[in-house]
């Protein structure tokens, strides 16, 4: 170095030279596929739309290729000799090494032609790399260009590449497009937290698929209603089902996994119906013959129709206690459907298994879509699959019309698989504080039912009065609530038809008349095998009920991962055994005149209803309906 002379230290940059290296290729590939079409007439049209001339490295090969298309397209043979006439016609045989290079080909085995395709494909793809490569080394050795256009030009070149690979037929290109448009959309959708960038992500993405965000909005709602399962075999069916026991947070009422829109009248009482509810699953009780299935619920408010300390002193008026709040209870306020994303951080935080919106309206307060269009469903629709995503439940509140139907578009009731009404009793003997609730539509339980409520305005509470329809204390209901008290105090215990009839002390045809009825509204869980009786319960999770000396433990549901595992097996007594009526759950039975009155456990006149009397439960216990009767049944014995 020349004394006073300083040299900068420089990046080292290893520009190399690959002009002595072949491009990838396969030759022995190329040969194959073209001997296979020269020995197999058929063989072309396995590879035609995928296999494009482009793709093969040899020119003699491309020619080739390119006059099996030819004459495929005019669906003439593409065997050597009419290949050979085809060529020497177009002055493409000499090029290509005469009939010499045909003869060649016809040698090499027709077999795994696709595989061979492939092969052909996948470095034709490999050379597409290397010559985008050489074109972004000399942008970066660009003088005319600036920094931005020079990053577009890249960018462009790497789409061309990714989105547009060789190898692919238009179909396939068109499939894989749309698979990276849905999965970019998906993700704004469920991890953009704040609305504005949510919006900018969207406005960008626009601008680099050459749409616009209508489109995009549009494209993720289409996604949202036309998904399809693939073709499921009945094993694959069971696997995806993970049980034949629809599960219930409250059974009869509140299905597991699902969404329900509830729908009434501004003043009604929806919303507190609503805090109800959560209390009752909170507590793990009971709403008239709508048992719970567990206790200690996590429940979740996303509140706009109310204020803060409406809604405190709501809950504190329906008796929430402040052990519940903090436990089981979370509350969101001003939320709305733009904050998807909150929603779904906050079930993976809090893992509701219930979640209550008040109400469409207000979570919708910023769409773009009027009630009467079929976008304004579009977070039902997302709902919906969160619900089976998450196994959580969704109740949506909602306003009628003036015509006492669901107000907006018929996709808002057809996005939900539960509709319920709320509305208060207009029939002549009804005060001010009656109410009908109407499952109007279910997917898990017999619809149609109306349900007559009481709403008390002083602690806020709905009081169950009973089906609509029904005889208050008339020996149908009796039956039913019998049956109910019965499982109700042996949870998870499976008993078949027959034995359940031997405990009331009614006959089979008329047990089963009121099981199907029972497990048809959700009221019971059935356990259905072909070739064998159906076995009966109440499903409970948490800590087991006691369960009757004579029905052996192994009977048992238990609950897995993949829903309810129903035993196939159960054990019934003979009839006259000490243990058929223990003594904690016998029934009380008016044997008054058996014949006279067409008594069905003697089997006879089985279509008359029986005389069951269901005394006033004090509790449970020694108080019980059923142990106070035991002096009864054992004079029936």
């Amino acid at each position: 170095m020349t004394q006073g002379t300083y040299r900068f230290p420089q990046e080292s940059i290893d520009f190399r030279d690959n002009s002595d290296r072949l491009p990838p290729c396969n030759i022995e590939a190329e040969e194959a596929v073209l001997g296979g079409i020269l020995l197999d007439p058929e063989a072309i049209y396995r590879i035609k739309d995928r296999l494009k001339p482009d793709h093969f490295y040899i020119s003699a090969h491309r020619d080739i290729y390119q006059a099996c298309l030819k004459l495929s397209s005019k669906s003439k043979e593409t065997d050597l000799l009419t290949v050979t006439s085809w060529l020497n016609d177009h002055s493409i045989l000499g090029r290509i090494g005469g009939r010499n290079k045909l003869a060649t080909l016809v040698t090499v085995t027709a077999a795994n032609i696709d595989h061979h395709a492939a092969e052909v494909m996948e470095k034709a793809y490999l050379r597409d790399i290397i010559r985008t490569g050489n074109d972004i080394l000399e942008l970066g050795h660009s003088t005319e260009l600036g920094l931005t256009e020079i990053i577009s030009s890249v960018t462009d070149r790497f789409k061309s590449i990714i989105d547009t690979p060789s190898f692919q037929t238009k179909e396939e290109n068109l499939r894989a497009q749309h698979s990276r448009l849905l999965n970019e959309l998906y993700s704004i959708y469920t991890t953009c937290v704040d609305p504005s960038f949510r919006f900018f992500r969207l406005h960008h993405l626009a601008n680099e698929s050459k749409t616009s965000i209508n489109f995009l909005e549009r494209f993720y709602l289409k996604s949202l209603t036309d998904q399809c399962s693939k073709l499921l075999n009945y094993e694959e069916l069971k696997e995806l089902a993970g049980s034949t026991v629809r599960e219930w947070l409250l059974n009869g009422l509140v299905p597991k996994s699902t969404t329900i829109l509830l729908a009434s009248d501004g003043g009604v009482g929806k919303t507190k119906l609503a805090y109800g509810i959560g209390k009752i699953l909170i507590q793990g009780s009971k709403f008239g013959p709508f048992q719970a299935t567990g206790e200690k619920r996590r429940i979740l408010y996303y509140q706009g129709d109310e204020s803060e300390g409406d809604m405190l002193q709501a809950l504190e008026t329906l008796g929430y206690s402040e052990n519940d709040i903090s436990k089981y209870v979370r509350v969101r306020f001003g939320w709305s459907a733009e904050n998807m994303p909150t929603l779904i951080q906050d079930l993976n935080e809090f893992k509701p298994e219930l979640v209550f919106i008040d109400s469409l309206s207000t979570a919708n307060r910023f769409s773009i879509y009027r009630e009467s269009e079929m976008e304004y469903a579009r977070p039902i629709l997302e709902m919906t699959g969160l619900a089976n995503q998450y196994k959580v439940t969704f109740v949506i509140i909602h306003h009628m019309n003036k015509g006492g139907d669901v107000r907006g578009t018929t996709a808002i009731r057809n996005a939900v698989s539960e509709v319920w009404t709320l509305s208060k009793d207009n029939s002549q003997t009804a005060t001010a504080c009656d109410r009908i609730l109407e499952i109007n539509k279910s997917r898990s339980r017999s619809s149609g039912k109306k349900y007559r409520l009481m709403f008390n305005s002083e602690d806020l509470s709905f009081t169950f009065l009973g089906e609509e329809g029904d005889e208050l204390g008339g020996p149908g209901q009796s039956a039913k609530e019998s049956t109910l008290e019965l499982l109700a105090s042996h949870r998870n215990i499976k008993f078949t038809g027959e034995e359940i009839a031997h405990r009331l002390g009614i006959s089979k045809p008329y047990a089963r008349r009121y099981l199907a009825e029972l497990s048809a509204d959700g009221l019971i869980s059935v356990v259905r095998q072909m070739g064998k009786a159906y076995l009966y319960f109440l499903a409970y999770e948490g800590s087991p009920k006691d369960h009757p000396s004579d029905h052996p433990s192994s009977h048992s549901v238990s609950h897995g991962s993949n829903g309810l595992q129903a035993d196939s097996e159960i054990g019934i007594k003979k009839r006259g055994s000490p243990q058929d009526h223990p003594s904690d759950h016998p029934i009380n039975v008016d044997t008054a005149s058996d014949a006279a009155k067409g008594d069905p456990r003697s089997g006879k006149n089985s279509e008359k209803i029986p005389n069951i009397e269901i005394l006033e439960d004090n509790g449970g216990g020694r108080g019980s309906p059923l142990a106070r009767c035991l002096a009864r049944q054992e004079s029936w014995r």
